[in-house]
């Protein structure tokens, strides 16, 4: 019999980034094949975080971590049922003491045994709630490693897998939960909820339990103590009933309130007395702690559960990201609108050439990006310059152009730039005293060379198909030879 379909689990920040992170550790091992998801999450997202998280999502939808989430969050209620019913039996003993055949109740063990237990994790837990932003890498100590919210993420990276998912994913998203938890220091809050959760639920079926019992037979609360005096029972008993005596309890009047019975000579308390002190302890001290604690847990994990983000300072995530930036679709900043009709014009007649090179690197940084500037080319260059472009510089190179008036003019940008409108203007007029001109889009790192898409992208929205584009130095020498010197129609 084939097991229930679970509920897709919910595509949140939380969830997405959690996916990111067990992604990564899966992949530690060998990349994982995502050209069809980066292809999709280009079309999707511009933020990077969106980007990175959305990868991980479709990455992990094909390895079925999403189907292990939904088989977790399944789970988690069966275990946190489990656990309930484990803190009731081994923490509050007391329900089976009153549901026993005894009637008579040791007062002070019913109150260790309803409370005990519980004041001990509650205060390791505000510990740990102390420690955590003191201390940003000890999200999981300090009192977390006793939680029941611990015991539940032990359990659930135990729990038996379907046919179809594998334990290393599974590893994997447990040591990505964990990291999670940890980085974003939501781990006293998410543990915290699901052991004030069982808890109170726990104190729940107690008081149920002490109801029903005192409800339907007639039980004794005595004091017994070897060493303890009856005026220590008194302090405990006046302390302990001021919050509930506040809500209504009846609160034994100490030591006043304690009878001798003359069968056993026990100290006895009045039942309904004693039996209402008891049942305000558990709920003021026990249930409403509990019920608080579990509150504040969930309003802070709802709060800043889809605040997480990935930390991009990863040499992982810098790596995608760099993938995504070599990815992204050309952009033109600031470009001008030109019409089609307003490509370079020739301002002299063909004869008025003169049959020189003229070379010009613009807004390209020859040192220490190319410390050999400049290229070594088959024809000498009657004018060689290389400007940064501002406006000085581009108006005495376009000055030395008109004056000189090559046959041949290349020019030389750096193919890893953005070409904008200042780019443009230059390129147009410079291209205006020469007969022949080239722009070669040369690369700063000759072993990485960034492909000049943009460019292109660029040229072919300006409608410029009278500007040679080149790429490397062969071309440029071929270029610059076929064009110095010859013969214009």
């Amino acid at each position: 019999m084939s097991a229930p379909i679970s509920a897709p689990i919910a595509k949140t920040a939380w969830t997405q980034t959690w996916m990111a992170l067990a992604v990564r550790d899966i992949e530690r091992s060998g990349p994982l094949d995502d050209s069809t998801a980066m292809a999709e999450v280009m079309r999707l997202h511009s933020s990077p975080q969106e980007r990175l998280r959305e990868r991980a999502w479709l990455l992990g939808q094909r390895l079925g971590l999403d189907t292990h989430m939904a088989h977790w969050r399944d789970a988690a209620w069966l275990l946190g049922a489990a656990l309930t019913l484990a803190v009731l039996l081994l923490a509050n003993g007391i329900v089976f003491a009153v549901l026993s055949d005894a009637r008579s109740i040791n007062a002070g063990s019913a109150f260790v045994a309803a409370l005990g237990v519980h004041t001990l994790t509650l205060l390791l837990w505000l510990a740990g709630l102390l420690w955590v932003p003191r201390w940003p890498g000890a999200g999981m100590g300090a009192g977390m490693g006793l939680s029941l919210g611990r015991l539940l993420l032990q359990l659930l990276a135990r729990w038996p897998l379907e046919e179809k998912m594998q334990r290393p994913h599974a590893l994997a998203l447990v040591s990505a939960a964990k990291q999670l938890l940890r980085s974003s220091r939501l781990a006293p809050w998410a543990l915290g909820l699901v052991s004030h959760a069982v808890w109170t639920a726990s104190f729940v079926l107690v008081l149920l339990g002490l109801l029903l019992a005192f409800a339907l037979r007639q039980y004794q609360l005595t004091w017994e103590s070897t060493l303890l005096s009856p005026a220590f029972f008194d302090a405990l008993v006046r302390t302990t009933g001021w919050l509930p005596g506040l809500l209504g309890f009846a609160v034994p009047e100490g030591v006043a309130a304690l009878q001798v019975d003359a069968a056993t000579g026990q100290m006895v308390i009045a039942a309904r007395t004693g039996a209402l002190w008891l049942l305000g302890c558990v709920l003021v001290y026990g249930l409403l702690p509990r019920a608080l604690c579990a509150a504040l847990c969930w309003s802070v994990w709802q709060r800043r559960k889809n605040r997480v983000v990935l930390d991009t300072a990863d040499p992982y995530f810098q790596q995608l990201l760099a993938r995504f930036a070599a990815l992204q679709p050309s952009h033109i900043s600031d470009a001008e609108h030109v019409l089609p009709s307003s490509a370079p014009t020739v301002l002299w007649p063909a004869g008025a050439y003169q049959p020189v090179l003229a070379l010009v690197g613009f807004e390209l940084m020859p040192t220490p990006d190319w410390p050999d500037w400049p290229p070594q080319l088959a024809t000498p260059a009657a004018l060689v310059e290389c400007i940064a472009g501002s406006i000085q510089e581009r108006s005495q190179v376009l000055a030395a152009l008109a004056q000189l008036r090559p046959q041949a003019l290349l020019l030389v940008c750096d193919a890893a730039a953005t070409p904008d409108r200042g780019t443009e203007r230059f390129l147009r007029d410079a291209s205006r005293h020469a007969q022949h001109c080239a722009l070669w889009l040369h690369s700063t790192n000759p072993s990485a060379p960034v492909p000049p898409q943009r460019w292109h992208n660029w040229l072919d929205m300006l409608h410029w198909p009278q500007l040679a584009r080149l790429h490397h130095l062969t071309e440029a020498q071929a270029w610059a030879q076929k064009n110095n010197g010859r013969s214009t129609d």
